[in-house]
């Protein structure tokens, strides 16, 4: 089969991706690039399967690592990224693509390391060292700060809120369509599933660069995270709060931070635990 007609099989995008792995002489190429398609489509679980796969078929090709490395970096998995990367540079030492993504993620690496976490400013603050994404950091220091106050003023009744960063594509928009609160939005499954498509309508037109949610556990009927196995023994039946970030990168794709802050009877916080965002985050992602 022609690299041509392959193309024409895998179409526009993952969802009519439709390629076989039956011609060895390219077999690699149509994982590499579903890999790289579904990454942008979020679905990070099966591209890193088609990232993992390229590499078993063709190990010597640095693309294949290339794509393994940015499903890694989307999953928050930095370490191993870099360590991938740094595989793929090896295979290809003129790769300047390379050389800029080893050099970007050390220092994002070396950045977190000097954070102490033991805040929620700090640990969103951590998430988006190294971002070039305009106003983000000011963004992360003000939810901070405005979920601290929700705290002191209302105890844990505050409602559910969801706080978007305007990207430059944004519709026009008044600035209280950034800040949405939904007092009933975890009381059961059909409000739920409303509020998330709402969310993903409102990031859609705000070209969102970022989205936080802050939810405090009293207020959530469903999902009841806590319930799934899993859940941090940290955490165990503490009251608190989530709080959930999710960035969008330059490749498209998003990654997505979350956190349980436990919080006692007189209103203290304890210090944020990391949780799974896929498993234990309030909201699924919100970036089509």
């Amino acid at each position: 089969m022609a690299w041509a007609a392959c193309r024409r099989r895998l179409g526009s995008s993952a969802g009519v991706c439709t390629y076989s792995l039956t011609v060895p002489s390219f077999s690699f190429l149509p994982c590499s690039n579903r890999s790289a398609a579904l990454l942008k489509l979020n679905k990070v679980s099966k591209a890193l399967e088609d990232a993992e796969k390229c590499i078993s078929l063709r190990p010597d090709w640095e693309k294949g690592y290339f794509r393994k490395a940015g499903v890694l970096e989307a999953q928050d998995r930095l370490l191993e990224a870099l360590d991938v990367y740094q595989t793929a540079a090896r295979l290809s030492a003129d790769n300047k693509e390379l050389g800029i993504k080893i050099r970007a993620l050390s220092k994002l690496l070396k950045i977190k390391s000097t954070h102490r976490e033991d805040t929620l400013e700090a640990c969103l603050a951590a998430a988006i060292a190294g971002s070039d994404i305009p106003r983000l950091a000011q963004f992360g220091r003000d939810m901070s700060a405005s979920a601290m106050e929700n705290l002191a003023d209302s105890g844990l009744a505050f409602p559910p809120s969801v706080h978007f960063l305007p990207g430059p594509a944004a519709a026009s928009h008044e600035e209280r369509e950034e800040h949405i609160q939904a007092a009933h939005a975890f009381s059961n499954p059909d409000m739920y599933t409303d509020f998330v498509g709402g969310m993903r309508e409102t990031a859609q037109r705000l070209d969102a660069a970022a989205v936080i949610a802050v939810v405090s556990r009293s207020t959530v009927a469903y999902p009841q995270v806590w319930e799934q196995k899993g859940w941090p023994l940290a955490c165990g039946k503490q009251q608190g709060i989530f709080v959930q970030l999710e960035v969008r990168s330059t490749s498209g794709s998003s990654a997505r931070h979350a956190w349980f802050v436990p919080v006692g009877t007189d209103k203290t916080t304890g210090r944020p635990v990391p949780i799974s965002a896929q498993d234990f985050a309030p909201l699924p992602t919100l970036f089509k």
